[in-house]
């Protein structure tokens, strides 16, 4: 059975209140044509709402691909955790989801990247979080700012830990219900291939950490080929 969808049809699979996570590195490998269909289906339908977002790294840039703004909408953003925002010339135009961390509008949080790909990590094989040094007294410390951009960001993601008589911080993991990642190729079984793109961007990581806790993962890619076509060697993330 195919499976294959258009970005609408795959936008129809996120509902409210789930949990995203989006393989990205400000423009490079961003799935921008699935975060635009949401965006859109939201403006259509009012669905999705109040949707949880992470993004190991920046989901779109300043100079023409919008990634995560496609969702900076009030009532469907309702909290976003990000290694990265994007950025860009001061010269111009702020991005929505800055205006949104501004005044509040969806709870931000600015995780250290790795941290984040190992949460994602830790999810897809049924740990329960990440026990790290790093972030010690720094801005991701909770006797700090916790990682919080924002005071609608009030929910702790970080505590501090003591293990073997030393000082940890302990990120519990958060499970995607869906990730989407972008790749070049795929066959009618899913199966995904990367030639024509610049990083892998943790896709494998993010697909696992959905799979194997139930959840779905939408891939956009540049082409369709036909099963037993692609050589197995080159599959980064099976389907």
């Amino acid at each position: 059975m195919s499976k294959v969808v258009s970005a609408a049809q795959a936008a129809g699979l996120v509902k409210d209140g789930m949990v995203v996570s989006v393989s990205s590195s400000s423009g490079l490998g961003c799935p921008d044509a699935v975060l635009a269909a949401i965006g859109e289906r939201f403006d259509a339908e009012g669905h999705p709402k109040n949707i949880t977002t992470l993004h190991p790294i920046a989901a779109g840039d300043m100079y023409g691909i919008k990634g995560i703004d496609h969702l900076a909408k009030p009532g469907l953003l309702k909290r976003t955790l990000c290694g990265s925002y994007p950025s860009g010339p001061s010269s111009s135009e702020p991005p929505q989801i800055w205006k949104m961390i501004g005044d509040n509008s969806v709870a931000a949080y600015n995780v250290p990247s790795g941290i984040l790909f190992d949460m994602h990590r830790e999810a897809a094989a049924k740990r329960p979080g990440v026990l790290t040094k790093v972030g010690l007294d720094t801005f991701a410390d909770p006797r700090h700012q916790g990682c919080a951009m924002n005071a609608a960001a009030s929910e702790p993601i970080v505590s501090v830990q003591q293990f073997d008589g030393e000082e940890w911080l302990y990120f519990r993991s958060i499970v995607p219900q869906v990730s989407i990642i972008r790749a070049t190729s795929a066959d009618e079984r899913g199966n995904l291939t990367y030639e024509h793109e610049g990083a892998y961007l943790g896709g494998l990581e993010q697909a696992l950490a959905a799979r194997n806790n139930g959840g779905i993962v939408i891939a956009q890619v540049k082409r369709v080929v036909e099963n037993g076509t692609l050589k197995p060697h080159d599959v980064r993330v099976p389907g």
